[in-house]
């Protein structure tokens, strides 16, 4: 019996001990903080920075379908015989020729951004929302050197879309928006491609066929194809960085992953002017009168041209130029001769009255940073 207490007390201390051992081991030390593993949890999430940006940007773009009116030969029996043909002169009909383009909804009240090559000589624009609704768009204006036109629908309180007012970065990742082959109206909602940003500053000149001018184009591999012009390209906050203007392809083909968009504070500058005023003025003017620098020794022509002339009141009287001296750079780009200063004033470079042009002049053997704005041409 005694054996039996003995053994009873002896179990129930140990007990005790246990529990007193473990309770000491449970809440008698501070506990050490737990870590959890965030990566798991954001790299297993199928939302990230561009499905959000797609997101909240998607209700501000729109479809444009567009009828174009152009002349169409009428095929006769004569067409290949030179002697009717003196008789019997080509004959023309209007044809309507369907197509599809993007633009994006800048403000509110309705104004829409996109190409001009998208509208040009249209009859009739209808556009299409990501709500499935369609309207019938109105021309504001267009500027045919920089492809920029503004149209507006009759409705308000429009989503619309957030512009970027950052600097661009080389590799960061953009999202072009669009209606590839007039996909938006089955749909209801742009198509996107996803890529980087190839470069910046890619300069082509101008086209006298096309008469556009494109400077200062943002390069991307996000895919462009026919219809995704005048869409936005934006960035991973959101923000449009870009109109989609135009692609490099082979024989006329689609994208091959070099696209090109108009930066969107240049967009944003005629967009605002097209509002305002419903044109962009070009018809500005300079006030000088230039010529090459005289060759006084055999040998190489110096470089720059000579200001000969200056007009009193004028854009350039008022920028601080004077009678001989010698302009060697145009917006940082040195001209050897009147030919490429020429170039650089009337072809290369797409002004507008109110424009400044920065201009690099030597005078007195020290070079002079002066800055001239364009004033609207005088009658």
């Amino acid at each position: 019996m005694d054996n039996f207490k003995t053994f009873i007390s002896g179990l129930v201390t140990g007990l005790l001990i246990l529990g007193v051992f473990y309770f000491y081991t449970q809440y008698g030390k501070e506990k050490k903080p737990q870590i959890v593993d965030t990566h798991i949890e954001l790299t297993t999430s199928r939302q990230n920075a561009i499905t959000k940006a797609v997101k909240e940007v998607s209700p501000s773009v729109v479809g444009i379908n567009v009828v174009k009116v152009k002349k169409q030969k009428i095929k006769t029996v004569f067409d290949n015989d030179p002697f009717f043909a003196n008789f019997f002169p080509p004959q023309y009909r209007n044809k309507a020729m369907p197509s599809a383009g993007s633009g994006f909804i800048y403000s509110p009240d309705g104004y829409i951004i996109t190409n001009n090559h998208v509208i040009k000589a249209a009859k009739q624009i209808v556009i299409t929302t990501t709500e499935g609704k369609e309207y019938q768009a109105k021309i504001v204006g267009f500027d045919e050197i920089s492809d920029i036109a503004v149209l507006n629908i009759n409705a308000e309180d429009h989503a619309y879309a957030k512009m970027s007012d950052e600097k661009l970065i080389r590799g960061e990742w953009v999202i072009a928006f669009g209606n590839p082959y007039g996909l938006f109206e089955y749909v209801n909602n742009p198509l996107i491609t996803v890529g980087v940003i190839s470069g910046v500053d890619i300069n082509f000149g101008f086209s006298a066929k096309d008469r556009h001018f494109y400077e200062s184009m943002i390069q991307t591999d996000a895919s462009i194809n026919p219809g995704n012009s005048g869409g936005p390209l934006v960035n991973s906050d959101g923000e449009v960085v870009g109109m989609n203007t135009m692609i490099y392809s082979k024989d006329g083909g689609g994208s091959i992953g070099i696209g090109f968009a108009i930066p969107i504070n240049k967009v944003i500058n005629i967009a605002n002017t097209l509002i305002k005023k419903g044109f962009v003025n070009r018809s500005f003017y300079f006030g000088f009168k230039l010529a090459d620098l005289p060759i006084e020794n055999i040998g190489e022509r110096p470089k720059g041209v000579l200001v000969e002339v200056i007009q009193n009141n004028s854009p350039a009287k008022k920028a601080g130029l004077q009678i001989g001296d010698i302009i060697i750079a145009v917006e940082n780009v040195r001209i050897n001769n009147y030919k490429e200063m020429g170039k650089a004033l009337f072809i290369a470079k797409d002004y507008i009255v109110g424009d400044e042009v920065k201009l690099i002049v030597l005078r007195d053997s020290k070079e002079i940073k002066l800055v001239m704005i364009l004033e609207a041409f005088k009658k």
